[in-house]
């Protein structure tokens, strides 16, 4: 959908073949132009299957269609991009060289980064990379058609690469997402650099890019550099869990403990009314749908899915009786109001909940500074430390030779982009 939205022509997926077992939805997405794929192991002769599907795509490829391909062929957790398929590849060869390569075929690889895969209503980041001529290949092809789709599948993994957060190692995912919170708000703050994007969540991702391939570029150079600020980073994140408070807290200027605790009271007493119609509106529904999730037990790629679709069902009907009840006892226009006030009060008693905590992790932090003061002062001074480490890192980085032609940043400007 996100890609449908963001692409100015009409394109039509290929889809895992699980998803048309229903006849109803194998329907609605047939009539989508919704092209099935077979996994071979999950489907007899999927190979054969696939082969009529392949012909079906080429065929939309001649008329000037555009086709939509997920060429890692499952979904991911991971913030790393999986080997790819050949099937992209292999089709757009076949379909060009029914026309003589003379077809002018381009493969556009796409990026998809979302700020949260677990949030409601989180952004997500749609990129466009730059178009793989196919008919640049038609040398290869004729030569050796399975190399020439193995060059292809190649460059376009690169391609994709370049477009979202890709962490190679997954040892060292978790030692990316500490940078990033330590030295990401350090990068945007830097008045000598310059971070390109339109939206804040757009140059926060291409920090994070940068972050990742920085990463991999020391793990390859100069791991020793990796591991000496992974234990930095590492006695840090101890020092900040024995305390009970997170980074931002030491980079951030907040009011003494008698200010906090003054606006954590107020907050408190005054939605505390709304936020308990909001919860006792909103939690059965909100159970249920937890519950249900649970019970059916979907693999992590299609909770929110599932969570959406029994949501839409607890919520529709929990909400349809509370109306139908509050009108045998109050007048239209009552009813109105509470049938109004029901999301509304959920979604408010949830970031009350949400601004709660987050006052109260405030009001520790402010304890702490008034009580002990010299030790917070002693975790600020070893955080400088390790961001004067990261600049250095950072100066390297910037320094060297970048000959990958799909690098963003040419090594002339790459202190003014990162």
């Amino acid at each position: 959908m996100i890609l449908g939205l963001a692409s100015p022509r009409v394109v039509h997926y290929l889809a895992h073949s699980g998803l048309f077992t229903n006849p109803v939805q194998a329907l609605l997405l047939r009539s989508a132009g919704v092209i099935p794929i077979h996994r071979s192991g999950e489907v007899p002769d999927a190979a054969a299957r696939n082969e009529a599907s392949f012909e079906s795509c080429c065929e939309l490829l001649h008329e000037g269609g555009c086709v939509g391909i997920f060429p890692e062929g499952t979904s991911q957790q991971e913030r790393r991009v999986q080997r790819l398929k050949t099937g992209t590849a292999r089709i757009a060869l076949e379909a060009e060289s029914g026309h003589d390569f003379g077809l002018g075929l381009s493969i556009v690889p796409v990026g998809l980064s979302f700020q949260s895969r677990r949030r409601f209503r989180s952004r997500v980041l749609v990129r466009f990379g730059k178009p793989i001529v196919v008919a640049d290949h038609k040398g290869l092809f004729e030569r050796d058609p399975q190399e020439a789709a193995r060059a292809i599948t190649s460059d376009l993994q690169d391609a994709i690469r370049h477009q979202v957060v890709d962490v190679g190692r997954s040892e060292l995912e978790e030692f990316v997402r500490r940078v990033e919170r330590v030295y990401k708000h350090e990068l945007r703050e830097r008045p000598d650099l310059t971070v390109p994007g339109l939206s804040r969540f757009e140059r926060d991702q291409f920090m994070t890019r940068e972050i990742a391939r920085a990463t991999d570029y020391f793990y390859q150079h100069r791991p020793e550099a990796i591991w000496g600020m992974a234990e930095l980073l590492d006695e840090y994140q101890r020092k900040l869990d024995r305390l009970g408070i997170a980074d931002r807290m030491l980079r951030e200027e907040s009011p003494g403990f008698a200010g906090t605790a003054t606006r954590l009271a107020v907050l408190g007493v005054l939605g505390l009314p709304l936020a308990l119609w909001g919860l006792l509106a909103n939690y059965p529904p909100y159970f249920m749908t937890e519950w249900t999730t649970r019970l059916i037990g979907p693999d992590a790629t299609k909770t929110h899915t599932t969570q959406f679709g029994v949501g839409a069902v607890y919520f529709g009907g929990f909400y349809l009786a509370s109306i139908w009840t509050a009108a045998g006892y109050f007048g239209a226009w009552t009813t109105i109001a509470i049938g109004l006030s029901l999301p509304a009060t959920g979604l408010f008693a949830r970031a009350y909940v949400a601004a709660l905590l987050r006052r109260r992790k405030h009001l520790r932090f402010a304890y702490l500074r008034s009580t002990r003061g010299l030790m917070i002062q002693k975790l600020r001074n070893f955080r400088r430390e390790i961001i004067e480490v990261m600049d250095e890192a950072l100066e390297e980085y910037m320094g060297r030779d970048r000959a990958d032609p799909n690098e963003e940043i040419g090594r002339a400007s790459c202190r003014e982009r990162v």
